[in-house]
């Protein structure tokens, strides 16, 4: 089994080199509504993934990792976007504004509907059709506040 794990890891990796990872881009160019600061936690972001030109489905995700709404798990994030790009999904990981700096309901809601909002708007750029886009979430738990 190990063995198996191995080879489709040594397999996958051409591919995941192929996913463009591409700078932050904010998603209030004049600061997020409510936002208590202007350190990088008051400044959600979107992380566009871009898959290779030759793949690309026209499809895109916008990816909200979990962590409780205390952190955001790269794992959630980044690892998702990367395997969906080998499937040819163009996607963005939102960087959210979090509880654990503050923010409570609706903060979290504006960062991820201002998100699809604003890959919709810029679906020309990056070459995706603004009628397939998707939004995911990991769970976010019960666990914040902390006990």
């Amino acid at each position: 089994m190990k063995t198996l794990f191995a080879l489709a890891t040594i397999a996958a990796f051409p591919f995941l080199l192929r996913a463009e990872m591409q700078a932050p881009v904010p998603l209030w160019p004049n600061g997020a509504p409510g936002a208590l600061g202007s350190a990088s936690s008051d400044i959600p972001t979107l992380t566009p993934y871009l898959p290779d030109p030759t793949t690309t489905t026209g499809a895109a995700m916008v990816i909200c990792p979990g962590g409780a709404y205390g952190d955001l798990a790269p794992h959630e994030g980044n690892d998702y976007a990367l395997w969906l790009n080998q499937h040819g999904v163009t996607c963005f990981v939102l960087k959210y504004r979090l509880g654990s700096h503050g923010y409570r309901h609706p903060a979290m809601l504006q960062d991820a509907a201002r998100g699809v909002r604003l890959v919709r708007a810029k679906a020309a750029d990056w070459k995706i059709d603004p009628k397939r886009v998707g939004i995911m979430g990991s769970s976010a738990a019960d666990t914040w506040p902390p006990p």
